[in-house]
């Protein structure tokens, strides 16, 4: 898959869209907190963005680990969203539209890491993968 270029993703294409719309958001007040919840969200939505560029041009573990740091960035910018609505009294309906980009957006990422995992099974004992088998000989336990 690493030889797919970042711009036919269209994970990539949403967290574009993201932090586009996360940054024209009209914030109707002056705190200082509203601002700054408004600046970490898009921070964290161009991340993102970056994030998944660079996992289209890795392969194997680093790649997956791309992707799930950009999964995790997405997560962050949700968050700083709410706390945007939380500080400037606002219903999160106001925020739908960004809301519904981070989450169709963190889909598609976890659509790619199903794929990738799919690919590239674990091997057994590692995390996550299958357990390890037992070695023949010798009950469970360590017990002679």
């Amino acid at each position: 898959m690493a030889d797919q270029p970042y711009q036919e993703l269209e994970a990539w294409h949403t967290t574009v869209r993201l932090a586009a719309s996360v940054g024209r958001l009209r914030i109707g007040s002056n705190l200082k907190a509203s601002s700054d919840a408004q600046e970490h969200a898009f921070e964290h939505a161009g991340e993102a963005c970056a994030l998944i560029a660079e996992a289209a041009s890795r392969d194997g573990g680093a790649q997956v680990a791309f992707f799930r740091d950009a999964r995790g960035a997405l997560a962050q910018c949700r968050a700083w969203l709410h706390i945007l609505a939380a500080v400037t009294n606002e219903q999160d309906s106001v925020f739908a539209n960004e809301f519904d980009l981070a989450e169709q957006a963190s889909r598609q990422v976890n659509a790619q890491l199903r794929a990738l995992e799919r690919a590239n099974p674990r091997p057994p004992g590692r995390p996550g993968g299958p357990p390890a088998p037992r070695p023949q000989g010798r009950p469970a336990g360590g017990q002679r």
